[in-house]
């Protein structure tokens, strides 16, 4: 089924707007929520979570498909594609889709696909500008650093170096 994308930059974005009927969000719409994965959130904490506007759920539209970066949690109701990998913080496609692009989500066959063509995405992505990642505390700047997407775990890099740690050097010490 093809959508129309109604895309936010984060939940500040979307609460901020979500009811502006500048937007014409329709039962046709899907919410795009982006930069809410581990790097651009950081740590990609469960913020994908969008109902439709106000004016929809008056007339009984309690939700409308959601695609993001990030997780939501598992009171959601609406259909939903989340964990999309890489995000859009890191150069992931969702980076460029707009409000307006139609999308078709294809769930049976796993993809997603929006309506450009291969000279307009080369254009998006020329004149694209990355989101600034500003840290806000030294935990953040050394999670973004060193922290894997969505669709391997969002690892810690390093961390993979003690994954068998119990079969190479046994049980890690107790502090108890």
């Amino acid at each position: 089924m093809t959508w129309r994308a109604v895309v936010f930059e984060g939940p500040e974005d979307y609460h901020r707007r979500i009811d502006d009927p500048a937007l014409e969000i329709d039962e046709n719409c899907v919410l795009v929520i982006r930069n809410t994965g581990p790097i651009g959130y950081p740590g990609s904490a469960e913020v994908a979570n969008m109902q439709p506007p106000t004016s929809l759920i008056l007339r009984g539209v309690e939700a409308i498909p959601t695609l993001g970066d990030g997780r939501q949690s598992g009171t959601a109701d609406a259909p939903s594609i989340l964990n999309a990998s890489p995000e859009a913080a890191v150069g992931g496609n969702l980076a460029i889709v707009r409000t307006r692009d139609r999308i078709t989500l294809d769930i049976p066959a796993h993809r997603i696909d929006v309506e450009l063509s291969d000279e307009e995405i080369a254009e998006r992505w020329r004149v694209h500008t990355p989101p600034p990642l500003d840290n806000q505390t030294p935990w953040q700047e050394l999670f973004r650093t060193h922290t894997g997407q969505l669709d391997t775990g969002s690892c810690l890099d390093f961390a993979v170096a003690y994954r068998d740690i119990v079969h190479t050097k046994g049980l890690p010490r107790d502090s108890h």
